[in-house]
Formats: structure tokens, sequence, C-alpha cells
């Protein structure tokens, strides 16, 4: 099974399929590192917003590598897509006001809504390949500040061997976990003589799987809970169903 994540993410993904006796590869086919340039500005001025919201784990990392140990008098409310990024909050013993039902944006914005108005300051920690759906939605309730804290980029060189190993048919299963690896993934085989009839595509929510298909990859495996635990699973079923 083909893991795609980001290289210092990968490991949990290849465990978890590990555990279901799944041979991991991993092939990270992006890289993720902190933005090259800093808002000097809201390095000094970001626990004056009113809301600080946080999409994703790597958002908290390189959020915190930015500030690194700043002690503000009192922190601004914080709100996280996702168990997964609330978790990594909570480890650096930051409070978490709200998390949606749902783990994307989208879900984010609705249950932001009651609590803003539009002298409300929110600041929104991102990457610079984060989607515009959030804030879009939140700047119409809001008076939102972007921060770019980290960069997320295509890793090149995992081209050829991703082209040898589809082409030699040694991978059964490819694992999406973000657009930006679907978007890495297109980019690596367009032009190229491969056959995508023999593998099993998984994504890990709703938005990385429009992507895929509106990069005319198929989709076979979509949790309804979008975690790898549950992504993984599902594979595990869509594989016996089918016999593999």
């Amino acid at each position: 099974m083909l893991v795609t994540r980001e290289k210092a993410q990968a490991k949990a993904l290849s465990q978890t399929l590990e555990r279901y006796g799944a041979i991991p590869v991993e092939l990270p086919l992006i890289r993720i590192g902190r933005a090259k340039q800093a808002d000097h500005n809201l390095l000094h001025e970001w626990h004056t917003f009113d809301w600080i919201v946080f999409t994703s784990q790597n958002g908290v990392k390189y959020f915190f590598e930015a500030v690194k140990d700043a002690q503000p008098p009192a922190w601004p409310k914080v709100a996280a897509v996702g168990e997964k990024t609330a978790k990594a909050l909570q480890k650096r013993n930051v409070v978490v006001d709200l998390i949606p039902n749902e783990f994307v944006a989208e879900s984010l914005s609705e249950t932001l809504q009651p609590l803003l108005s539009t002298d409300t300051r929110v600041l929104l920690v991102k990457g610079n390949l984060a989607r515009d759906t959030l804030r879009e939605q939140l700047s119409n309730m809001a008076d939102v500040t972007d921060w770019i804290v980290y960069e997320t980029t295509m890793n090149e060189e995992a081209k050829p061997q991703l082209i040898a190993l589809l082409q030699q048919r040694m991978i059964d299963v490819v694992t999406f976990t973000s657009s930006s690896t679907v978007h890495s993934f297109a980019h690596a085989i367009a032009g190229e003589d491969i056959n995508l009839s023999f593998v099993t595509i998984a994504c890990i929510g709703p938005i990385t799987k429009q992507t895929a298909l509106d990069l005319g990859i198929p989709v076979h495996v979509c949790p309804h809970t979008y975690t790898i635990d549950a992504m993984v699973e599902e594979i595990n079923q869509y594989l016996k169903i089918r016999g593999e």
C-alpha cells in the first residue's frame, strides 16, 4: 500500500496499515516546511485576536515554531478542525474552545457563525496551499487575517520511483490524506503510461476525494469519519468484499 503523505507524518499511517497486515510503501509526494517569510507583525500581535483558527496539525507545529516560547497575557479563543489538530494543541496546554462535528472547513464556519460579529478579529493559521473556502465563509461574518506558517511543495524526486512502482504493478492501494498529495500524484503520472485500473484509491475525506475526481482519478474508499484509522478500516472492508 502506497503512503503518499509527507515523510514526518507517514509513520502513523504506516503503523496502522501494518496492524492490518498490510505492507506500507512510504513514498512522500510532498514536502512541508516552515514558511520562508515570516509576518513579523503577526509574530507580536497574534495573541490580540479574538479567535485563532487551526485547520491542521502542520498549522499547529509551524505556528509554535514561529512564536517559539512566547507566553501571552491571555490566549484568544481557539478553534480546531479535527481531533488530531485539537490534540496537538492540547499537548501544548492550549485550551480548545471549539471543534466542529465534521472535520472540514465548512463545518467549522457553520459552528463559529453564532459566535462571531463583523468586528470580531479572527486569525486563520494555514499553509500556502490551503483552500480559500474557510476564509471566504468567515469573511462574511468577521474580520479575518490569514497567517501562512508553512509551505507545501511537490517532491519531484519521488516521480521515477512512483512511475516504476505503478508500471510494475507493485502497488495495490494508493492512500491520499490531503489534496496536495493528490495534486502531486497527478502531476507525477501526467503523460506517463500508467494504468490505474488495478489500483484501489483511498482518500481520507470528501475534499481529498473531490480533488481526485476532478483530476480524473477514481476513488474507491472514502470513510465517513475523516481519520487515518477509519480510512484503513474501510480499505480493509473494501478489499475483503472484493476477496483480496
